[in-house]
């Protein structure tokens, strides 16, 4: 049973439904919260659709709140990049994510635009050298977490989203094996002192991109291991990825051995078994 999502984007950013279609699609879902989680600005990238307003944006939810009382439960999130400024106050959480490299000359290259920019970036900031890319992303990673201490960690290894449909990275390799699993024992490490959490995101599913959410199954299973709380979110831009592969994912987690995950019930993160 699936009672929220708690990573979904609206209008308010780069999503394609509105608050109000959103929490409908929620409804109809026999969800008991959601939470939504705008992008936050990133006034460095002109392509990048974050909120624009974020006290409109937190005024809006609060409406949405008072309207839907008794029917469903809405918090009040953003997905926080760590480039981004510090968010105003009044959000229930925040997401914390990494979706650009550490800038160079004031420019900065994104880690998720598409395939032909991530070459782009390894060719000509990084003449090729993978590794380094890779220790570049995770390294900001676990600074975001450290810095900002975000109650949910945002699609860990998001720098392999289109990694399945057009290979550049053995996932399979030790030496990548290596550095991602040295950040995300940090992480882990860090979000263990103040209650956090690492999402199972299966956003790049509904964007065809990847046949299994973020973070690859060696990453779960060090999950696992340490026996850190994760939560299931669809990542969802529209109305119709709300659950996106969630029961697929359920089975996923089951087969490396996970018997629950946190879920927002009735406006409190919780531990739900797996039926």
């Amino acid at each position: 049973m699936f009672y929220s999502n708690a990573h979904t984007h609206s209008t308010w950013c780069d999503g394609k439904d509105t608050l109000e279609d959103m929490a409908q699609a929620a409804i109809d879902f026999g969800f008991t919260d959601l939470v939504f989680t705008c992008h936050s600005p990133a006034l460095f990238d002109p392509s990048c659709l974050g909120v624009q307003n974020e006290v409109a944006y937190q005024a809006a939810l609060r409406d949405l709140k008072e309207k839907l009382a008794g029917e469903l439960t809405i918090s009040l999130g953003l997905e926080w990049d760590y480039y981004s400024a510090d968010p105003i106050d009044g959000y229930d959480y925040t997401i914390g994510s990494v979706h650009y490299f550490p800038p160079r000359q004031g420019i900065f290259r994104s880690v998720d635009e598409s395939p032909e920019s991530l070459m782009k970036t390894l060719d000509e900031w990084y003449q090729g050298d993978k590794m380094q890319m890779v220790r570049d992303y995770y390294d900001t990673v676990v600074k975001h977490i450290n810095q900002n201490q975000s109650k949910i960690v945002g699609h860990f290894d998001l720098i392999t989203k289109f990694n399945e449909k057009q290979p550049w990275l053995d996932e399979e390799g030790t030496e990548y094996q290596a550095i991602a699993l040295q950040a995300l024992n940090h992480v882990i490490d860090i979000i263990e002192t103040y209650d956090g959490m690492v999402e199972i995101n299966t956003g790049a599913i509904s964007r065809n991109w990847r046949t299994t959410p973020y973070p690859n199954p060696f990453l779960l299973k060090q999950l696992k291991e340490r026996d850190c709380p994760i939560i299931i979110t669809s990542d969802s831009h529209e109305t119709t990825t709300l659950t996106c592969h969630f029961p697929e994912t359920v089975e996923l987690l089951k087969a490396i051995g996970f018997t629950e995950t946190m879920q927002l019930k009735d406006g409190l993160f919780q531990p739900i078994p797996f039926g």
